[in-house]
């Protein structure tokens, strides 16, 4: 014997793939007796296993036999509670964790670039006025960075030489404050009384800069109104008929029945967390199934709404869960899973006798958030509108309102159905470059 205990040298043998795994391994049991231990009789309890001779590739594959002591099951069971509590964890995430985590990333990325944009205009404000000025301003004292603070809310100025907007300048202290928190500075640029002087600096600016007439908002969002939905779906940008139109409208009713819904995010919508349903007296209805609709603690934020639009059985060519029932039956049969995008992309040409109009891929981030800007630029419809503009707009119309929509619609619906019917054999539709997915960069 070379004085090596009988463990290590066949663990090493184990390591360096030296042994047959063919073979059975035997261990004495006195190699495993503690000095000064009589060795125990042998029983079926305490009789180490035979190893199973192994075939091929499960040879290769399988651990190295290990050779130390056995173990009590008492002992054991301890450890294989605990794997099987925990394996299960690691190897996957719900679905709606990782829904969620997506969600906040996207939130949190115009946080990060409103931290960039004002730690940026600070730090090129100190370099042309204090040139001198090369530290981190998490490291200059709390006294000379209120003077800078100070110096810029009263003489910043954009690029082109005109003076930031109210608001701008409260965005960029915010963002600031964050950045110095990051960094654990030892005060709050926005409520001690360390920043007495800046603070008070930038509410003289912005009561100024009102008076001269900023702050008004030049550039938001007007509603998107009644009187526009309708010239939108009398040029067919709001239509059952073709493939852009049919999507614009299913994106229109999604927004207005669950945009106020906690989750709902129209770039991360999937097919399922929309579904339709049945009322026990045959009712047809869309219901909101996207992450947090059981969170008892998610409040709407228009009051009286709820996560379910109900079918308008009187008026069904105004009926939003008729438009949905229409948007299922053009997508493409691969595209009907739970997870798979909501809102598809438009064929290039489509013939509008086919049933299916849509690709088998998403549609772009920056399509979608601008689906009311091109829609109302190809109707026509003057102002400033955006996807929030259908926030801004009422979700509920007044029975007259209700009449004429209805009128109009079915109106349209006899057009198409007589534009149909004599176009037959021509009748494509081809997409403009606004949808055309070839050119989906998002």
């Amino acid at each position: 014997m070379d004085g090596t205990p009988v463990t290590a040298r066949q663990v090493s043998a184990n390591s360096s793939n030296t042994i047959d795994a063919r073979k059975a391994i035997s261990i004495p049991l006195s190699a495993l007796q503690l000095p000064g231990q009589e060795e125990p009789p042998a029983t079926e309890n305490n009789l180490p296993p035979a190893p199973q001779p192994l075939l091929g590739s499960e040879a290769d594959s399988s651990p190295s036999v290990s050779t130390e002591p056995e173990v009590s099951s008492s002992q054991q069971q301890p450890h294989a509670a605990s794997t099987t509590t925990t394996e299960p964890v690691v190897q996957s995430m719900p679905d709606q964790d990782e829904r969620a985590a997506e969600l906040s990333r996207e939130q949190n990325e115009k946080t990060i670039r409103s931290t960039q944009t004002a730690l940026r205009n600070f730090r090129e404000f100190l370099i042309s006025k204090y040139p001198s000025e090369t530290r981190e301003i998490y490291v200059i004292p709390c006294k000379e960075l209120d003077a800078y603070l100070a110096s810029f809310f009263v003489d910043a100025r954009q690029k082109d030489g005109s003076e930031y907007e109210p608001n701008s300048l409260a965005n960029y202290q915010c963002g600031l404050e964050r950045y110095l928190k990051e960094h654990r500075y030892g005060y709050s640029i926005t409520r001690d009384k360390e920043f007495k002087r800046s603070q008070e600096a930038l509410k003289q600016k912005q009561i100024e800069l009102r008076c001269k007439g900023k702050g008004n908002k030049p550039h938001k969002s007007m509603k998107l109104t009644f009187a526009d939905e309708l010239i939108l779906r009398k040029r067919g940008l709001l239509s059952r008929y073709n493939p852009e139109g049919l999507l614009n409208l299913v994106w229109l009713n999604n927004t207005k029945a669950f945009g106020h819904c906690t989750g709902f995010h129209g770039s991360t919508l999937k097919w399922g967390d929309i579904r339709l349903r049945v009322t026990e007296t045959g009712l047809e209805y869309l219901e909101w199934m996207g992450p947090d609709n059981g969170d008892v603690n998610a409040k709407s934020k228009r009051g009286g709404t709820d996560s379910r639009v109900y079918a308008t059985q009187h008026s069904p060519q105004t009926c939003p869960v008729q438009d949905y029932k229409e948007y299922a039956q053009r997508r493409p049969p691969a595209m009907r899973y739970e997870d798979a995008p909501f809102y598809l992309s438009i064929k290039p040409v489509v013939n509008l006798a086919a049933l299916h109009w849509y690709n088998c891929q998403a549609l772009g981030k920056n399509k979608l958030a601008k689906m009311v800007k091109t829609m109302c630029e190809k109707g026509n419809i003057p102002g400033r509108k955006t996807n929030f503009s259908v926030y801004q707009s009422c979700s509920t119309l007044s029975e007259a309102q209700s009449n004429q929509l209805v009128l109009i619609c079915n109106n349209l619906s006899q057009q198409a159905a007589q534009s149909m019917a004599s176009h037959s054999n021509t009748g494509n539709f081809i997409v403009s470059a606004s949808y055309d997915s070839s050119s989906d960069t998002a």
